[in-house]
C-alpha cells in the first residue's frame, strides 16, 4: 500500500507564487496611478492577477486535501495561503475603486501610499521565499520585522493623510468620502502583509 505520492509538490513555491502575484498587482496599481489613463483596462489586468492568485490557492488547497504527510501542518500553510490571497484581493479592491469612485485626477499622497504598497508587498515575498528554509535561516526574522516596520510607516502615513483629509476645508464631503475610502484600502494592504508576516513568524517557530 503507497502511504506517499510521488513528485509530492512544493508547497513553499506556490506561497511564493501567490506573493509574486500581490508584488506584481501592487505593481501594476502603482503604475495606473502615475499614468492615470485608461482606468479600467489596467484595473481588469489587475484583476487577471487575483484570478492567476485564486488559481494558485485553489491548487494548494486541492494538493493539501490529497497529502498523506506535509511538512508542515496543514493548517498553517493554508492559513498562509489564504493571507497571501488577502493581500492580493485588497490590491484589486483599490484598483477597481478609481473606477468605480469615478476618480478623475490622482492625488500624490496615494501615489506614496502605493509606493509604499510595492516595496511592503515585495518585502513579504522575500520573506515568503526564504519560509521554505526556514529551520536555518538567519533572513526570515529579519525580513519579518522588516515587513512590520513598513506597516507601522504605513499606519503613520495613513493617520497623517485621513487628518489632512478631514480638516481640508474646500472638499466636498463625497470627495472626503471617496479618497477615504481609497486611503483605507491601501492601510488595509499593509495591515494584511503583516498579518501574513506573523503568521510565517509564529510557524516558523512553532516547527523549529
Amino acid at each position: 500500500m503507497k502511504l506517499g505520492r510521488k513528485n509530492e509538490p512544493n508547497y513553499y513555491e506556490i506561497l511564493y507564487q501567490m506573493a509574486q502575484c500581490s508584488h506584481r498587482a501592487s505593481i501594476q496599481l502603482d503604475e495606473m496611478m502615475h499614468d492615470f489613463t485608461n482606468v479600467a483596462e489596467k484595473a481588469r489586468k489587475i484583476h487577471d492577477v487575483e484570478h492567476e492568485c485564486d488559481d494558485l490557492l485553489h491548487k494548494l488547497v486541492h494538493e493539501l486535501n490529497s497529502a498523506f504527510i506535509t511538512p508542515i501542518d496543514r493548517e498553517d500553510l493554508i492559513a498562509i495561503g489564504s493571507g497571501l490571497d488577502d493581500v492580493m484581493d485588497g490590491v484589486e479592491d483599490v484598483a477597481n475603486l478609481f473606477d468605480i469612485l469615478s476618480i478623475q485626477q490622482v492625488e500624490e499622497t496615494a501615489k506614496e501610499m502605493s509606493g509604499l504598497c510595492v516595496t511592503i508587498c515585495r518585502a513579504l515575498a522575500d520573506a515568503v521565499k526564504e519560509f521554505e528554509s526556514f529551520r536555518s535561516s538567519v533572513k526570515l526574522n529579519k525580513l519579518v520585522i522588516e515587513v512590520n516596520r513598513l506597516e507601522e510607516k504605513g499606519d503613520v502615513f495613513h493617520r497623517s493623510i485621513t487628518r489632512t483629509l478631514f480638516s481640508s476645508e474646500d472638499r466636498s464631503a463625497l470627495d472626503i468620502m471617496k479618497w477615504k475610502e481609497i486611503y483605507d484600502g491601501l492601510e488595509d494592504i499593509y495591515d494584511v502583509c503583516e498579518d501574513v508576516a506573523d503568521v510565517l513568524e509564529n510557524t516558523a517557530v512553532k516547527n523549529r
